[in-house]
């Protein structure tokens, strides 16, 4: 998805370690569970427990039964998912499960405080609430508590809130939520459209389907299946990043149309974009990463997250 190691992406190891654990769960729940999952999944969650934890490390952390957890809202929303995929599938133990609890509550109590966190520093990427909001919703739901779940909606509906916003969905905000990048980009619409639905959140909708209806294409004409998505609107020139991936032909971005492919998939809508994407995603030579995915662990963890998830 980034291109080359130049790309900074400091958040990867934390993604791996997600991802990984949600293709993980998918396959259980799925009926058809690797060999020693409970292993794997806590030996993935050791990891972000531990190594992954590093980029957030800047901020001064918060004790959480016993992990000392940065205050980002990405991280801990990443590993609330993670313990909420435990759960989900029964694989869960006494140790995981007060985690879970624990976290869940720590993240009401700070949103109860400033409704839209930072993800590094000061930065607020309203996106990155998204994996936090679809975990406090499913552990309102697996727990039965009613202030996680109530938690994870004032999220939610504070994320349809700036993307009904003239401008669209912003990419950054301040503390206030006022707005600071205000541009509508598709890797931030792909993103919170697959997190919310993992979480089976009707508001999922609202930003996949402006994704694909605003940013989503046939490059190559309606002919072909080959679909991909832009990250900046149309007549937009934005700069590439290392959240967007390189922009090719005309703008489309390799983030939004990667991330795309698992927002599709769980959409009842877009099942066909879901396979025109996929189809594109071989064509750009996917298969190569998935023959040697040690050389890209995280293209092909979210390749695999894209093309097996399921709303929990």
């Amino acid at each position: 998805m980034l291109g080359d190691a130049a790309r900074s992406f400091i958040e990867a190891q934390l993604l791996c370690d997600a991802h990984l654990s949600f293709i993980l769960i998918q396959a259980t729940l799925d009926g058809h569970p690797v060999p020693d999952t409970q292993r794997r999944l806590k030996a993935l969650l050791a990891d972000a427990l531990g190594r992954a934890r590093r980029p957030f490390n800047a901020q001064k952390g918060t004790h959480v039964a016993g992990h000392m957890l940065p205050p980002s809202v990405l991280y801990r929303g990443y590993v609330l998912l993670m313990l909420a995929g435990m759960e989900r599938a029964g694989l869960a133990d006494a140790e995981s499960t007060a985690l879970f609890d624990a976290l869940a509550a720590q993240l009401v109590e700070a949103l109860s405080r400033q409704l839209l966190l930072p993800s590094f520093g000061r930065t607020i990427w309203p996106c990155d609430s998204a994996p936090a909001a679809a975990g406090l919703l499913l552990h309102g739901r697996l727990r039965s508590n009613v202030d996680s779940r109530a938690a994870g909606e004032r999220l939610v509906a504070r994320l349809v809130e700036l993307a009904d916003l003239p401008t669209g969905f912003p990419a950054k905000v301040d503390a206030k939520g006022r707005l600071v990048e205000p541009t509508q980009r598709g890797t931030t619409l792909a993103w919170t459209g697959a997190f919310l639905a993992m979480a089976a959140h009707p508001a999922a909708r609202r930003f996949t389907a402006t994704l694909v209806d605003g940013y989503c294409d046939h490059p190559a004409g309606s002919a072909l299946p080959l679909a991909a998505c832009r990250e900046w609107p149309r007549g937009v020139k934005g700069p590439e990043d290392s959240a967007s991936g390189p922009l090719v032909f005309g703008g489309y971005s390799l983030g939004a149309s990667a991330l795309a492919i698992a927002a599709t998939r769980l959409s009842g809508e877009h099942g066909q974009w879901h396979l025109h994407l996929l189809n594109a995603a071989r064509e750009m030579g996917i298969g190569t990463t998935l023959e040697h995915p040690w050389k890209r662990p995280l293209e092909a963890s979210l390749h695999g997250w894209s093309t097996t998830v399921r709303p929990w």
